[in-house]
Parts: C-alpha cells; structure tokens; sequence
C-alpha cells in the first residue's frame, strides 16, 4: 500500500507557526523547513507535514531545557 504524505501551503504553515508568509520563506530557503515546488515557474509551494512537524521539534524546548 502506497501512502500519500499530506503537504501544506505556505499560508498554512504561517497560520500555524503565527509567523508572516515572508518568515516561512526564509525557513525554506536557510533549510530549516523542506518544501517543494509544482512544476513550472509559477509553481505553488508545499511544505509536507513531516517537514513541518520535524520543524516545530527542533525548535520546542521542554520547561527542564528553558530553566537551565
């Protein structure tokens, strides 16, 4: 059985991370965020949900981490 990994645009991931379409550019370009680009130079952006979900464990630290 062949699963089909769940993307989200550009506008999504912002909503979700409360940050500006232009901030989630600057995590795809730095790498921080993997995204990929529809065929063509007009092509939408899509984030997977993996690579969102890997963003936000990198970047969440535990109430032990934030009182060192």
């Amino acid at each position: 059985m062949h699963v089909v990994e769940q993307h989200l645009t550009v506008d999504e991931i912002a909503a979700l991370l409360r940050v500006s379409r232009w901030s989630v550019g600057r995590y795809i370009k730095s790498g921080a965020l993997k995204a990929t680009k529809a065929d063509g130079r007009n092509g939408a952006v899509r984030i997977p949900l993996s690579s969102y979900a890997a963003f936000i464990e990198a970047h969440t630290e535990t109430a032990e981490e934030r009182t060192r």
